[in-house]
């Protein structure tokens, strides 16, 4: 296994691994390749809180988007061979956001969005609990400006759609519609709800 720790500059290992950004990545984060011909690119240049990736096996690749002065994200993603986590601009988390991305799963996150403490993402159906179309039985779709506050699982075939806040929602696996306050287990639309960057501060 190799472990890439120096992004000074732009490295293809002899494997055909990449490691592309303008100085968003402190040289403490840590990236392991296991495999080959995998890609992580890092827009803009506001520098990320901190970064623990794993790379299982070929041909993944990641791509977190730019972050404002100010804003924060921390993450701890495990890809799997083939996967994909597409993290938007602007995407901010409270603490430690962990991604586990099975091989060949598809993970988004739109922009805007916002992962309070003890958010997880496991977009992993190998126990076979997922949807019947096997087209994204792994795959987890965040769309944008979505705010999911402490404590939450979004598990294969999760769509959430952009807008929503879940709040006090233990596990979500299910499709869940735009624009809507979401609750309680199994996670259920109360009410339309409309929020902002001033509801962050509210909230802590």
């Amino acid at each position: 296994m190799r472990v890439s720790t120096d992004f000074r500059t732009r490295p293809f290992d002899d494997r055909g691994n990449l490691v592309a950004h303008e100085g968003a990545l402190d040289p403490r984060a840590t990236v392991n390749f296991a495999g080959r011909h995998n890609r992580l690119v890092v827009d803009g240049k506001q520098r990320l809180d901190k970064v623990t990736i794993r790379f299982r096996g070929d041909d993944a690749q990641v791509v977190i988007g730019a972050l404002e002065p100010g804003d924060h994200l921390s993450l701890d993603l495990t890809v799997g061979a083939g996967a994909t986590i597409e993290i938007g601009a602007g995407v901010t988390s409270e603490k430690t956001l962990t991604v586990v991305a099975a091989p060949g799963a598809h993970v988004r996150i739109g922009a805007g969005s916002h992962l309070g403490t003890n958010v997880g993402i496991v977009a992993d159906d190998s126990r076979g609990l997922g949807p019947v179309n096997g087209e994204r039985r792994h795959d987890v779709t965040i769309g944008e400006r979505v705010w999911i506050m402490r404590g939450a699982e979004i598990r294969a075939g999760a769509v959430i759609g952009e807008g929503s806040v879940l709040e006090l929602t233990p596990i979500v696996d299910d499709e869940l519609p735009a624009g809507q306050l979401v609750r309680g287990l199994p996670a259920t639309p109360v009410r339309a709800v409309t929020w902002d960057r001033d509801s962050l501060a509210a909230s802590r």
